[in-house]
Parts: C-alpha cells; structure tokens; sequence
C-alpha cells in the first residue's frame, strides 16, 4: 500500500476491498511545468487556446487534481459563453466549492503571470499529452503486474486484460470519465449531417440486400448483428455474401462516388477451413457450380471464370482465420492485431457456439460461458467501433411441429438476444418449387429485433449450387 500520489499509483476495487498497487520507486510520469503552462495559456487566451486544449486533451491528461478540474472549469466556461479571466474562473469554482482545492487566486495569478508567449502553448499541450500517455502506461504496467502474480490460475483473462489496456492506451482510450452532454449531442448531430449528404445511401456499411438494408441502414459501427438458424439452413453462406459485398466496393465520401476495393473485413471460421470457405467465394463469385468445382469437371469457360475471379479476390481486403477450438480472449487478441494491421472494418464469426471461455465460472455451466461469450462480443465491437456479425445456431424447437424461428429458440443462451443490435433469423423450405425452376430457393429472413430501427420479414433467395444467397426477384410473389 502506498500514499504517495507522486508515485504510479492504480487503485481499482477487488470485492469489497479498494486496492492500491505501484511500481516501488518509480514517480508518476508528468510534467507539473507544462501543465501550468497549458492552463495559463487558456487563462491568457481563452478564445484561442481553449479550444485548441480541449481538442487534444481530455481532464485526466492533467496528473494534479487541481488542474484537472480547472481545466474542465475553463471548457465548460466557454462553451457557456461565460467571460474567462482569473476572477470569473475563480467564482464559477467557489460557486461550486472548489475554490480551495484549485488553490484560490494566488494559483490563477501564478498562471496568469507565468505565461510568456501562447505560441508556446501547442507544444506544451503536447507535452501534456504524450506524459499522459506515458503515466497511463506505467499504471496498466502496474496492474499487470500485479495481476500476474495474484491471478495465477487465470493466464488467459490477465493476458486478455493486459493486451486491452494497452489497446486502450495506444487508441487514446485514457478517459475515466463519461462523455459530457455536449461532446454526445454534436456527435449525434454530425451522424445527421452525414447522413443527409449520403442522397438516400446508408449511413452504415451496406450488406448488397436492398431491403435488409433499407430496413437496417446498414451496420453501424458497434453493433452485434447475430445471424441465427438451424444446421443447413445457409447461415456461411449469407454471411459469405456479406463480406463478398463488403469487400468489393465502398462509397467515397469525398470523391462521392464508390469506390474499389471496399471495406477491409475478417472472417473467422470456427468450422470450415479456409480453402473451403474460397472456394464458396469463387464459386459463387463466378457463377460456377461448387459440386464442379469439387468434381474437377470445369469447362473451359468455367475455368477461365474462376481464374479472373481468383486474380481480383486475390486483392481484395478479405482475412480469413481458421482457427479451432478459440477463446473469447483469444478471439479478441486476433482481432485487435487485425484492426491494428489491416484497420478492418467489420469481423464475422461462424459461429458463436463454437467459441469457449475459460473462465472459472464457466467451467461447469454452458449457459454462463456461452453469456460470457456474447458479452465479450458486443464490447470487443464497441472497443474496435466496427459492427460484427456473428452466426449463431438455433434449437430445434423450430422443426417441431414446424414452427417459424423465433427469439427464444436461440440456442444455449438468451443473453445473445440481449446482447444483439440486431437479430436475423433464417430460414427456408428444403424442397424446391417447381416454378422457381433456375431461380433458387426462397428464404425468410426475419428481423426480430433491431434496437433502433423497426423489426419485419423480407426475403432473399439461396442459390444453392453456387452457394450464395441474392435478393428477391421483384417479380417474384
């Protein structure tokens, strides 16, 4: 236990008792000079360098709790037009008792008069920023540390908590503190904007199906859109249509038009190989049976088809992992070296069940390891601001008495509902109908739930021999 507040200290809660842990001998990284210089320079020149500060900085990027909370006084001041100099900043604080822990006015005049030149000031909020950085690294140092030796009979979950830390940390994920009204509120309003430039394109990433997407507007980053139905059914298949939409091509904001190739996506396939999972893609992309391509009885034409579309999937941004047998941490650990890398912009995994904790608690309960799996899910798409679509297998209570899926048939677990944005289920008839004759099979996807957008059914159809699914024909009844 330490009491120093010079030194890396990290105090976080385990049960009921508040622990606080520190590399011994080693201060707090900070730079008390070039945060006086930073606030006096907002002091000086509020117009100017307050907002340049706030663009940079957040309050826990300052290490005194005094100038973390004059820094705040400083933003909100001015986003309420409130005049700033030493004597309006020193009522707004006692008005609200802080006064004392400031320092009252002799701290505010030191600021003010300290102050050689606001041009300094970029440097110095820079200064601020990489200490900041620094200093949270040291205490996520210090946790590991310390986790490593208390967590002995977890690796996998310290691991895991370690490489999301220093995630955080390397994306400027610092903050302690909720986001404020204000920062929420111009966000929400940016997504309008944008969304009304788009002239009736979506404001999420598109999946190629016209009324999924038009009852979705596409997936927005974030989001865990769960694609559920019983074995057979075609889930790879719609999930592989997805990304080969995905990949293809990708509206341009700034040239506004679309543009190739599209957004980088991984795929991580729990049950297929990779091989198999291309030679779907081929097949489907060149309209060449995939029992053809099995058989080795290609035409000519055929081959010559799959070889082109070979070269320009060959370039496009498509990962695919196959491994087995993956750990919710383990599956995270991948994926935030693939953001890192490759800056994918959506992940599939086929298929959730197939994923395992190793968690203590869900050692002996399906129920709780597949709720913890969900749960991981949802927050890795919130960690990496991408949507993620993740197949999932319903029970068979639907193929008793022939009953339509529904929510509650998801299998082992009803946290997958409740964790999901959006819910598709799936599902079609196995026999053909005389007149589709060449026009595949039709099946019903079912939006059961979308958090924030309608729920309907809309249906597509499964090319079964190229394995693909497409839109309904809009001749088609």
């Amino acid at each position: 236990m330490i009491a120093d507040p010079s030194r890396s200290a990290l105090s976080y809660k385990k049960g009921q008792k508040q622990i606080t842990f520190a590399i011994e001998g080693m201060p707090a990284i900070h730079s008390p000079e070039a945060e006086r210089s930073v606030l006096g320079a907002m002091l000086s020149d509020p117009d100017q360098v307050i907002d340049m500060a706030e663009e940079k900085l957040i309050a826990a990027d300052f290490f005194q709790p005094a100038h973390q909370e004059l820094f705040k006084a400083l933003g909100d001041m001015r986003s309420r037009g409130v005049p700033v100099d030493p004597a309006t900043v020193l009522q707004y604080l006692e008005d609200r008792k802080l006064g004392d822990l400031i320092g009252g006015p002799s701290l505010l005049g030191e600021l003010s008069s300290a102050v050689v030149s606001v041009l300094t000031a970029p440097s110095h909020i820079e200064t601020v920023r990489q200490k900041s950085l620094l200093r949270h690294l040291q205490q996520a140092c210090a946790k590991i540390v310390y986790d490593s030796q208390e967590r002995q009979h977890a690796p996998d979950e310290v691991l895991d908590e370690a490489e999301q830390l220093i995630f955080e940390i390397s994306n400027r994920g610092v903050s302690n503190s909720a986001m404020e009204p204000r920062q929420v509120v111009m966000q929400a309003i940016e997504i309008i904007e944008r969304t009304m430039k788009m002239k009736g394109r979506y404001d999420g990433m598109a999946t190629g199906f016209n009324d999924l997407d038009k009852l979705t507007t596409g997936f927005k980053p974030g989001e865990m859109i769960v694609i559920a139905a019983r074995p057979g059914v075609g889930k790879t298949a719609l999930a592989l249509s997805m990304a080969k939409n995905f990949i293809s091509k990708r509206y341009d904001e700034q040239l506004d038009r679309f543009v190739e190739p599209g957004h980088p996506v991984a795929f991580f396939s729990l049950e297929m190989t990779a091989e198999q999972l291309m030679l779907r893609l081929l097949a489907s992309s060149a309209n060449v049976k995939l029992q053809s391509i099995r058989d080795g009885k290609l035409t000519d034409s055929d081959l010559n088809g799959v070889s082109l579309v070979g070269e320009q999937v060959a370039s496009m941004p498509l990962y695919i992992d196959e491994s087995s047998m993956l750990s919710i941490n383990q599956l995270r650990a991948k994926a935030r070296r693939m953001k890192k890398m490759y800056n994918i912009q959506v992940l599939i995994i086929d298929y959730l069940q197939l994923l395992i904790s190793t968690s203590d608690k869900a050692r002996d309960n399906r129920q709780v390891e597949v709720a913890e799996i969900s749960r991981g899910i949802k927050a890795l798409a919130k960690e990496l601001k991408i949507p993620i679509i993740v197949l999932a297998q319903l029970n068979r209570k639907p193929e008793e008495g022939n009953q339509e899926p529904a929510l509650h048939h998801l299998r082992e677990s009803g946290s997958i509902e409740q964790d999901a944005d959006v819910v598709l289920l799936l599902s079609r008839s196995f026999e053909k109908d005389p007149e589709d004759q060449g026009r595949g099979i039709r099946a019903t996807l079912n939006i059961a739930k979308q958090r924030n957008g309608p729920t309907d059914k809309l249906y597509l159809r499964f090319m079964g021999e190229y394995t693909r699914y497409e839109d309904e024909p809009r001749d088609a009844s």
